[in-house]
């Protein structure tokens, strides 16, 4: 080990420590982590900011803006709240949510997804005095459950997908994770209606939802759905990219003045992107200072026993732990280089360790703090950290077998 690889694994260890004890909001603890790394010369300038230029953080940036146009379309709505009912039948109503929610998860980001539906899920529970910590955590797991299914289910995928482009990988299609995401997504639903559903708490809500972000009521009648159609399309056949199909579904939200042009910003999660472009230049110090062969190769040699399962398992379960305490794109960023030199030095299509990596980074289901969807529920459901990790393990193994399953049998080549 050298000093600069002690250096930045010390950066790593202290910047892990912080995001778990929360003493700072999560994108001043990564900032300041960028900071002492570029301060100490592990990283020169150019690359303390190039995820300024990640194709996949513009791309983020300009999703939040059509999920402002769509989600509170009426008919989304209707959707859900159609199947739910009087909640009489309890787990026939989580069903009849979490299969739309998760469906509208894998083409929308989730983070707004859960911040516009849990208020109203809350007042649906409350009505019917049902608790609504029986729903609320559903909720954010279907978010989650449909973000592993499409390349631009969450900004991780993307994340991913930007790096790979970055190193001249041919990156994600918009249905390549869908060979694990959808699995995963049936086998995690029917979990939580049934083994689930019965050790989930029944809390009261400690504090009021919070205030959800500003949406446009049904505005543009059903172009907003058109334009997330042809976008989700040109992407899926590979007409543009994904950053090019997003940019101008948004130049015709704004010229149909669906989206209005003052106060844009209001629509964008500058701390998610904030948490993006400060993770990519921490992964670029992980990467250049050669941390990441560094820890690949210990990595290997304590799995290799196991064979190029046991790396594979050792990769997704390194990228699972890092995004249950810090978050899912630092963990993303923080283990592309790392699951990529595993996988090289393995023998190994760097791209299924990297499907195992964007898998792991979203099914953050054991804390409250491992994904953003789990925070916004957290205080609305009355929920404690322990029933994260009561309801959550599960899912988080469930995962992992569906995940090296699929992998293993689509991108591992055991010749």
């Amino acid at each position: 080990m050298t000093v600069e690889i002690g250096f930045v694994l010390i950066v790593i260890s202290v910047m892990v420590a912080l995001l778990i004890t929360e003493w700072l909001r999560a994108d001043m603890i990564l900032l300041a982590a960028l900071l002492v790394l570029w301060i100490g010369g592990a990283i020169d300038t150019s690359q303390a900011v190039s995820g300024l230029t990640n194709e996949g953080m513009w791309t983020v940036a300009l999703l939040f803006l059509v999920a402002g146009a769509v989600q509170s379309h009426p008919s989304l709505k209707r959707l859900i709240f159609s199947g739910l009912g009087n909640g009489k039948r309890k787990r026939r109503s989580l069903l009849s949510m979490m299969f739309p929610i998760a469906g509208m998860s894998a083409f929308l980001n989730n983070t707004p997804i859960v911040a516009i539906f849990s208020p109203m899920i809350q007042r649906w529970c409350e009505q019917r005095q049902i608790s609504p910590s029986k729903f609320l955590m559903p909720l954010s797991f279907a978010a989650i459950f449909g973000g592993t299914i499409t390349l631009i289910g969450t900004s991780t995928n993307l994340l991913i997908h930007g790096l790979m482009l970055d190193r001249g990988m041919s990156g994600f299609s918009m249905f390549q994770l869908a060979a694990v995401g959808v699995p995963a997504a049936v086998f995690g639903i029917l979990y939580m209606v049934t083994i689930g559903y019965r050790i989930m708490p029944n809390h009261e809500p400690q504090q009021p939802d919070p205030k959800p972000p500003p949406v446009i009521e049904g505005k543009g009648g059903i172009l907003p759905l058109i334009v997330l159609a042809v976008m989700v399309g040109a992407a899926a056949l590979e007409l543009l990219s994904m950053f090019e199909a997003a940019f101008g579904a948004v130049i015709v939200l704004l010229a149909g003045r669906i989206l209005p042009l003052k106060g844009l910003h209001r629509f964008i999660r500058v701390d998610v992107l904030l948490v993006i472009i400060y993770a990519i230049g921490i992964g670029t110090a992980v990467e250049q200072s050669g941390t990441a062969v560094w820890l690949a190769e210990h990595l290997v040699a304590v799995s290799a026993g196991l064979g190029v399962m046991g790396v594979l398992a050792a990769v997704y379960l390194m990228t699972s732990i890092f995004t249950e305490f810090i978050t899912n794109n630092a963990a993303a960023v923080v283990m592309f280089p790392i699951a990529v030199a595993a996988a090289l030095q393995s023998g190994q299509d760097p791209a299924g360790f990297l499907t195992a990596v964007a898998i792991a980074a979203s099914a953050s289901f054991a804390t409250p703090v491992g994904y953003q969807t789990n925070l916004i529920v957290f205080r609305p459901g009355g929920y404690r950290f322990m029933d994260f990790v009561r309801v959550g393990m599960p899912l988080n193994l469930l995962y992992f077998i569906v995940t090296m399953i699929v992998v293993s049998a689509i991108w591992i080549d055991f010749s």
